[in-house]
């Protein structure tokens, strides 16, 4: 079904000039490279500032650099302040998302920004859940000003989450981590890029080694 309406949506395209793109089998979206340096201090914040705990070894593909990871989540204060509870979703690594800025303003969404939660989610395999505990340290990172004012949570422009600098508690369950596959097509009459993505390759690499620790960064 989804090849005839492709081949359809071609067609129609074809008849006014239009260009047509599918990212089968590549990344269809720019990813910033993973330099050795990077993922050497992406695993020095996971080892030094977070504290992870996996409740639950999920059976899945693995959440990786280059990917889009989706997690059910709830982020509380130490104290058991609920500040968020839902699904987050996030294209670990892309320099420019594609088809997903229509998300950013979903209200049943978390869009995060925070590095302790991008962070935590690298290596889960879905279907695992896992327990992050992020020090404040990680808390805004990143955020300019005064170190004591809040921050957002989210980098979402409208409804945000705001939080202090204080240890943040996330319970995750990973409920993907695939390659998306973007159709883009040029608009004929306003002159636009329609850049959506229709669905999500799995992909069985990379392997979670039993024998990794947790801070490893998978990419």
């Amino acid at each position: 079904m989804l090849k005839r309406t492709l081949i359809l949506l071609i067609l129609s395209l074809a008849q006014f000039g239009c260009g047509f793109e599918f990212g089968e089998g590549r990344y269809p979206y720019d990813i910033s490279p993973l330099t050795d340096k990077s993922r050497e201090e992406f695993e020095r914040l996971k080892r030094d500032l977070l504290k992870i705990e996996d409740l639950k070894i999920g059976e899945g593909p693995v959440a990786a650099w280059g990917r889009k990871i989706s997690a059910d989540i709830e982020v509380r204060y130490a104290d058991g302040t609920v500040l968020f509870r839902g699904p987050t979703f996030l294209y670990e690594g892309s320099f420019d998302p594609v088809g997903v800025s229509n998300l950013f303003y979903n209200r049943n969404y978390l869009s995060t920004g925070q590095d302790g939660i991008r962070l935590g989610l690298n290596g889960m395999r879905v279907g695992g859940q896992r327990r992050i505990t992020i020090d404040p340290r990680l808390v805004c990172s990143g955020f300019l000003g005064d170190p004591q004012r809040p921050c957002s949570l989210t980098n979402i422009v409208l409804d945000k989450v705001w939080v202090r600098r204080e240890t943040l508690i996330v319970d995750a369950t990973l409920t993907e981590a695939c390659i998306p596959v973007v159709l883009r097509a040029l608009y004929f009459k306003g002159g636009y890029l329609i850049d959506r993505q229709i669905r999500c390759r799995n992909s069985d690499t990379p392997q979670v080694d039993p024998q990794t620790p947790l801070w490893h960064f998978y990419g």
